[in-house]
C-alpha cells in the first residue's frame, strides 16, 4: 500500500507538471518539480525492496517444505514397505462435489427518487458551510435565499464571498454543514445525485474541455445528441462559424485542456455543450467573461433565450449583465447583506450594490462588453518525434524484427544496471544453486538471495529510469507537449505501467530466466524499454534545461521584433506573424490589443522562448534571443497569464516557485502588492496553507492575485501581463491595477507588454499597438490612436469608454 501511495503521488506531480509546463518552464521550476518527483518515488524503493525479501523468505520456505514433504514421506513409505504392515489402499475416485453456486449481482443504487422532468423554486434555508481542507474558516453563514422556478436570481458580491460555493453545494459537490437546500419543498439530499445534475446546466468561469474532437466535447452534454441538435447548439452560442473555418471542422482535436483554442472559443464550446441538454436549471457562472464584445452580445441574448422557462442562478462580477435579473442578492462574507431588483438596489442610498455600481463606473468600464478580445491561446504545436509513442507492441509475424528489439532491449537495461551489477550477480549465483537444488539450507538461503538481490537490482533500476525519463521530457520543447499521444495522462500512464515491465526484466523475473530460459515472460518487458530509449536518445529543438547560452549581463529590457514570421506547423496554411515588426524601448509600458487570432499571444510565448520563430530574429538589448540562456533569460521575464496556474504546494511555496532560499519578508511584501496578504492572513494557516490540485481550493480571484505575487516576487527586467486582472471583480482589478502601477513607479526600469480586452487600463501606456492578422495596423499613445479615428478608437466606441 506504501508502495502505491508513493506512485500515486508521484504520478500526480506528473499530471500536473506537464499540464502546466509553460508555467514551469516561464518560472525555471524544473529543478525544482524533478527533485519533487525523485523525492515521492524515494518510499516506493524501499517498499519494493521490502517486497522482495518477503517473497523470497517466503519463496524459500515454500520449496524448503516441499522437499521436506517429499523426504517424509520417502521415509515412511520404505519403512512400511520393508516391515510389510503397510494397507494396500483401494483408493476410489473422489467425488468432487460441485457447490450450487448462487449468482449474485451487486446493484449499486442510490436509495433516491428520480428527479426527472423537475421544476420549482431552488430555496437555501440557513446553510452554514466550511469546505473540508479548511473547516476553522466559515465560507457561508446562516444563508438563506430564494430562487424562483423560471426566473433569473443573481448572485453578486466581492471575490470569496461565498458565490461559487452556493453553486457547488446545488450541485452536490459536498454537503452543507447545517442547513437545507430545497428544491419545490423538497431537500436535495432526497434527489437522486446523477439526475439532479442531467437537469442542470453548468458554465463555469474557467472552460474545462476535454482532449478530444469539439463534436465530442459538446456530445459529452447529451450522449444521445444528433449531429443537428450539436450543431444548432453551436450556433446558439456564436460556435459554429469559427468551428466551420478550421481545417477539420467538427472534428477538430481540441488538445489537453482545449489548448488548441483560445479562451473564447473554449467558452463558446462549454456554452454548446450546455445547451444541447436542455436543462431545468442553468447556472452561470462568470459565463462570458473570456468572450468579446461581439460575440458576448451575441451570446449573451443567446442566454437571455435560454433562460427563458427555466430557474437560472447567474453570478457576475459585471452588474451590467444581470440588470434583468428577477432578485439579485449581494453577499458579504457568507451571508446576504442585501437583495431586490436592480432598480430597487441602486436606489438604496450607501448599500452595498449601489457602491459597486458606482466604483465600476468610475472605472468608466461598461462591465457587460468589456472583453473584446479573448486571448488567443492557441498554441496549433510543432509535431515532433514521439515520447513513449504507441510503436510499443511486438508484431508477432516479423520474428527477426522481434529478435532484434529483444537482444538491444537486453543489452540496453543490462548496461543501465551497472551500478547494481553486484545485486544481479549475487542473484545469478543464488539462481544457479537454486536450480541445482543444492542442500536444504543452501536452497533455502538461496531463494531467500535470489528475490532479495534482484528486488534491490530491480527497484533500483526502476526508480533510476522513472527519475531519467521526467528529465528528459522537462528538457522537450512544449509543442512537444502538444501531440494528443504526449498529453500528461498518457505520459503518467506509460512513467508507470513501462517502468514496471522493465522491472520485469532486471529484477525478479531475471531469476526466472537464469532458472528456466522462459524469456516469453518478458515480452512486455522489451516494448517498454524500447520507448524510454527513443526518449532517452531524443535531441530536443529548444533544450529547457540546457546550461549554454549568453547570460544578460545589465539586461535594459530592450525587446525588437524584426521581420518576424511564424507559423504553428500543425497548421502550416496559417501565418499568425507575417514580417511583424515591433521596437520596445527600455522602461516602456507597451500594450497589445486586437481580436482573437490576431497574434498577442503568440508574442508572449515567443518571447518566453516556447517556440523558435519561424524566420527574422528577436533581439534582446541587441542580442539575437536564440543565443541567449534560457534559464537567465526567463529569470529575467515576469509572466502573468490568464488562467492562472497554482501548484499542489503551499501558497507561500507557490508565490517562491522557482526561487531558492525567498526570505519570508520578500514573499509577504509580494503579497501585499498583489492585494492578497490581508485573505492570506485570514486563513487557519496563513502562508502554509495548501491550495490543492490545480489551486483548487481558492476562487479564481484568488488564484490569479497569488500569481501576481508570484511575478512581483522575482523583480522582472520585462513583466508580461495577459489579462492578468480578467478575473477579478472591479474592486479588486481596481487595486491590483494600483499595485502594478506602483510596481512600475518603484522600478522605472522594468518593460512591460500588456495584452488586455479592459482598454481603460491601458491609458497611461507608453505605446499602443492594435494588431490584425499577425500585423500591427495602428499604434501610438491612448490620445493619438483617439485622434486618428481608426480601429482603436472604434474598440472604444463598442466598449462605450469614449
Amino acid at each position: 500500500m506504501n508502495e502505491l501511495r508513493a506512485y500515486a503521488k508521484a504520478g500526480q506531480i506528473v499530471q500536473e507538471v506537464f499540464s502546466s509546463f509553460r508555467t514551469v518552464l516561464s518560472f525555471n521550476g524544473g529543478k525544482y518539480e524533478q527533485k519533487r518527483y525523485e523525492t515521492e518515488l524515494y518510499p516506493a524503493l524501499w517498499s519494493s525492496i521490502r517486497q522482495g525479501v518477503v517473497f523470497g523468505i517466503l519463496a524459500g520456505w515454500l520449496s524448503l517444505i516441499t522437499y521436506l514433504i517429499y523426504a517424509v514421506g520417502f521415509f515412511f513409505g520404505s519403512f512400511f514397505m520393508s516391515n510389510k504392515n503397510h494397507l494396500s489402499m483401494n483408493l476410489s475416485n473422489i467425488l468432487v462435489g460441485n457447490d450450487a453456486s448462487i449468482n449474485e449481482k451487486e446493484v449499486w443504487e442510490e436509495n433516491t427518487e428520480a428527479v426527472n422532468n423537475i421544476n420549482g423554486d431552488i430555496v437555501f434555508s440557513k446553510v452554514n458551510f466550511s469546505y473540508p481542507s479548511r473547516k476553522d474558516a466559515s465560507v457561508l453563514r446562516n444563508l438563506s435565499f430564494i430562487a424562483r422556478a423560471g426566473q433569473t436570481t443573481a448572485l453578486v458580491g466581492s471575490n470569496g464571498c461565498g458565490k461559487s460555493t452556493c453553486i457547488s453545494l446545488f450541485l452536490r459537490y459536498y454537503e452543507p454543514s447545517s442547513g437545507r437546500i430545497t428544491i419545490d419543498g423538497r431537500p436535495i439530499t432526497d434527489c437522486n445525485v446523477k439526475e439532479l445534475r442531467q437537469n442542470i446546466g453548468v458554465v463555469n468561469q474557467e472552460p474545462i474541455l476535454f482532449s478530444m474532437s469539439i463534436y465530442e466535447n459538446i456530445r459529452f452534454g447529451k450522449v444521445n445528441a444528433t449531429r443537428i441538435e450539436i450543431e444548432q447548439a453551436a450556433r446558439e452560442a456564436n460556435a459554429h462559424n469559427f468551428i466551420m473555418q478550421l481545417p477539420d471542422k467538427y472534428e477538430t482535436h481540441v488538445g489537453e485542456r482545449g489548448i488548441q483554442l483560445s479562451g473564447g472559443e473554449k467558452q463558446r464550446i462549454a456554452l454548446a455543450r450546455v445547451l444541447v441538454k436542455q436543462p431545468t436549471f442553468l447556472l452561470l457562472d462568470e459565463a462570458t467573461s473570456a468572450l468579446d464584445n461581439i460575440n458576448e452580445k451575441i451570446v449573451q441574448e443567446a442566454l437571455d433565450r435560454a433562460c427563458k422557462g427555466r430557474t437560472t442562478i447567474v453570478i457576475a462580477h459585471r452588474l451590467t449583465t444581470i440588470e434583468n435579473a428577477h432578485k439579485i442578492y449581494v453577499l458579504d462574507n457568507g451571508t446576504v447583506i442585501e437583495e431586490g431588483t436592480h432598480k430597487t438596489l441602486i436606489a438604496k442610498e450607501g448599500g452595498k450594490y449601489q457602491t459597486m455600481i458606482k466604483r465600476q463606473q468610475m472605472a468608466r468600464i461598461d462591465d457587460d462588453n468589456d472583453d473584446i478580445m479573448s486571448i488567443d491561446k492557441a498554441t496549433e504545436e510543432v509535431e515532433r518525434i514521439r515520447l513513449l509513442s504507441g510503436s510499443q507492441t511486438v508484431d508477432v509475424n516479423k520474428v527477426q524484427i522481434e529478435l532484434q528489439l529483444f537482444i538491444k532491449a537486453i543489452i540496453n537495461n543490462l548496461s543501465l544496471a551497472i551500478p547494481e551489477w553486484i545485486f544481479i550477480l549475487i542473484g545469478c549465483i543464488a539462481c544457479v544453486l537454486s536450480g541445482a537444488s543444492q542442500p536444504m539450507f543452501a536452497l533455502l538461503l538461496a531463494k531467500i538471495v535470489d528475490y532479495t538481490a534482484f528486488a534491490i537490482s530491480g527497484s533500483k533500476l526502476t526508480q533510476r529510469i522513472r527519475v531519467q525519463a521526467f528529465a528528459c521530457l522537462l528538457r522537450q520543447e512544449v509543442a512537444y507537449f502538444d501531440r494528443p499521444e504526449n498529453n500528461s495522462g498518457a505520459i503518467f500512464t506509460r512513467l508507470s505501467s513501462d517502468a514496471s515491465a522493465i522491472q520485469e526484466m532486471i529484477g525478479t523475473r531475471l531469476g526466472v530466466i537464469c532458472e528456466t530460459l522462459a524469456l516469453i515472460r518478458i515480452a512486455s518487458s522489451i516494448s517498454g524499454a524500447g520507448a524510454f530509449f527513443d526518449l532517452f536518445d531524443r535531441i530536443p529543438t529548444i533544450d529547457n534545461t540546457s546550461t549554454e547560452g549568453q547570460e544578460l549581463v545589465d539586461f535594459r529590457g530592450e525587446i525588437k521584433f524584426d521581420q518576424v514570421k511564424f507559423i504553428y506547423p500543425a497548421r502550416p496554411t496559417s501565418v499568425i506573424l507575417n514580417k511583424f515588426q515591433l521596437n520596445i524601448k527600455p522602461s516602456q509600458r507597451v500594450a497589445l490589443v486586437g481580436v482573437s487570432g490576431c497574434g498577442k499571444s503568440t508574442i508572449i510565448q515567443l518571447l518566453e522562448r516556447f517556440y523558435d520563430v519561424t524566420s527574422g530574429q528577436i533581439l534582446l538589448d541587441g542580442i539575437n534571443i536564440r543565443q541567449l540562456n534560457l534559464q537567465c533569460l526567463r529569470s529575467h521575464v515576469g509572466l502573468v497569464g490568464q488562467e492562472p496556474i497554482l501548484f499542489d504546494l503551499t501558497i507561500a511555496e507557490n508565490i517562491a516557485y522557482g526561487l531558492e532560499n525567498v526570505p519570508m519578508e520578500d514573499i509577504i511584501n509580494a503579497a501585499r502588492k498583489a492585494n492578497i496578504h490581508q485573505f492570506i492572513e485570514q486563513l487557519p494557516q496563513g502562508y502554509e496553507t495548501n491550495v490543492g490540485f490545480k489551486g483548487s481550493y481558492l476562487s479564481g480571484g484568488e488564484k490569479q492575485r497569488i500569481a501576481i505575487a508570484r511575478a512581483l516576487l522575482r523583480r522582472p527586467k520585462v513583466l508580461l501581463l495577459d489579462e492578468a486582472t480578467s478575473a477579478m471583480d472591479s474592486y479588486s482589478e481596481q487595486i491590483v491595477q494600483e499595485a502594478l502601477e506602483q510596481a512600475h513607479t518603484e522600478d522605472s526600469s522594468l518593460t512591460s507588454l500588456i495584452i488586455t480586452h479592459r482598454l481603460s487600463t491601458i491609458r497611461s501606456c507608453d505605446l499602443i499597438c492594435v494588431l490584425d492578422r499577425g500585423h500591427i495596423v495602428e499604434n501610438g499613445t491612448h490620445t493619438e490612436l483617439i485622434q486618428q479615428r481608426g480601429a482603436y478608437y472604434k474598440m472604444l466606441a463598442q466598449n462605450n469608454l469614449k
